[in-house]
């Protein structure tokens, strides 16, 4: 069971870790589980994992994970050069508060060429295959299933497709910050690549927060 129990108290620990953060991405980071509950994320990945968190931006899953005490090693990838320099100095910061030598490294990557051959307990793939174009979605899902060990999980979790409003909200938000038009990928379409690669569905959950709405799909590797 994590120990976050409200936006509040994520929001209070995640700014004093980016407290050397450029402002915008000490706010849009704190505030990140207001629009987006992060809890039921944390929430999957069991005490002692190793995860490796695909497309983690600035680092707030993982630093999550430091500060609960839940990864023996923890990876992170994203093409911003920025937002992993700043998950750099926060996990660093957790983890020296702590007092602990937890393996932590976040790595530069456009492609899963460069991700780590290794295999994790936990992967996660959170908010990330909306951003990836149409024609490598399915490779893309598929290189993220080859780092999960045996026995292992992958969490998968994006922005809704239904209703349309608030599939109509999350592309604005990626709009305004990302300057991005997004792709999504049907939640079929996932069981499906999952199921074909190896996976068995363990979980799935649908909730909303304010005018988005999210997806939570958990598999197991067999």
């Amino acid at each position: 069971m994590t120990k976050f129990k409200s936006d509040s108290e994520i929001f209070q620990l995640v700014w004093q870790a980016y407290r050397d953060a450029p402002l915008s991405v000490r706010l849009l980071s704190s505030s990140r589980s207001y629009i987006c509950p992060v809890q039921p994320l944390v929430a999957e990945v069991p005490i002692g994992s190793t995860v490796f968190d695909i497309g983690c931006g600035s680092g707030l899953f993982l630093s999550l994970l430091i500060a609960d005490s839940q990864v023996e090693q923890a990876i992170g990838s994203d093409i911003n050069y920025r937002a992993l320099s700043c998950a750099r100095k926060a996990a660093k910061r957790l983890i020296d508060q702590q007092g602990k030598n937890i393996p932590v490294d976040f790595i530069h990557s456009t492609t899963p060429r460069t991700w780590p051959r290794e295999r994790f307990s936990v992967v996660s793939l959170i908010d990330v295959m909306h951003h990836v174009p149409p024609q490598q979605q399915q490779s893309f899902f598929q290189e993220a299933v080859q780092r999960v060990a045996p026995g292992g999980t992958l969490l998968y979790k994006d922005m809704c497709e239904h209703p349309p409003w608030k599939a109509a909200a999350n592309r604005l938000h990626d709009l305004l910050l990302a300057r991005q038009w997004i792709n999504y990928v049907p939640l079929n379409t996932i069981k499906k690549w999952a199921s074909n690669s190896g996976l068995e569905l363990q979980k799935e959950e649908h909730y909303s927060r304010l005018f988005y709405g999210h997806e939570k799909l958990v598999f197991k590797a067999v």
